[in-house]
């Protein structure tokens, strides 16, 4: 399923097939008519990416990607990905950026998830990334998952997102022209 596109399948399905307690699974949707999602950077400080997401996502296409809980530790699966946002002629734009915390304790912590779109390329995609979208400090939006939207949008780009707040959680993502 690596780099699974979303199509005869979905990411609930693909979600129900990861065997760890703690795991993300991601659909992003790009609506765009004016941008192309392209090479994808990840970082995780939990876990690993088990699916990786797909090198472009196309206009109007949903691609997919799945992080997980390292086997047998007691972590949960924590980390960003971003994509370069480009023009018809490969011209960068931005980046998009999105957070997401699956901890293993849920007795202390909850689910978490962060959006947010970058004017200039992110230069070191890393732990450091994560917490300042974590704790909101840059051109970011980030909370609790409770199945409610959250949105960013910037430089007539916006991006709007869901995540669930289980344990095999699933997170919808939106790209899209403003």
């Amino acid at each position: 399923m690596a780099g699974e596109s979303l199509r005869g399948t979905s990411i609930e399905n693909i979600s129900r097939n990861i065997d760890t307690i703690r795991n993300v699974s991601i659909q992003i949707t790009n609506f765009s008519d004016m941008y192309t999602l392209a090479n994808p950077r990840v970082h995780t400080s939990s876990g690993y990416c088990l699916n990786p997401p797909q090198p472009t996502i196309a206009k109007k296409t949903s691609e997919s990607c799945s992080f997980t809980k390292t086997p047998y530790a007691v972590r949960g699966s924590v980390g960003v990905l971003t994509y370069a946002i480009l023009t018809d002629e490969r011209q960068r734009v931005g980046e998009l950026v999105i957070m997401f915390s699956v901890p293993y304790d849920y007795i202390q912590y909850n689910n978490h998830l962060g959006l947010g779109i970058c004017e200039e390329e992110i230069s070191c995609v890393d732990h450091v990334l994560f917490h300042q979208m974590y704790y909101g400090k840059g051109p970011f939006t980030a909370t609790e998952a409770t199945g409610s939207e959250i949105m960013y949008s910037s430089r007539g780009i916006c991006v709007k997102g869901t995540m669930s707040p289980a344990g095999k959680a699933i997170m919808k993502v939106e790209f899209r022209d403003l």
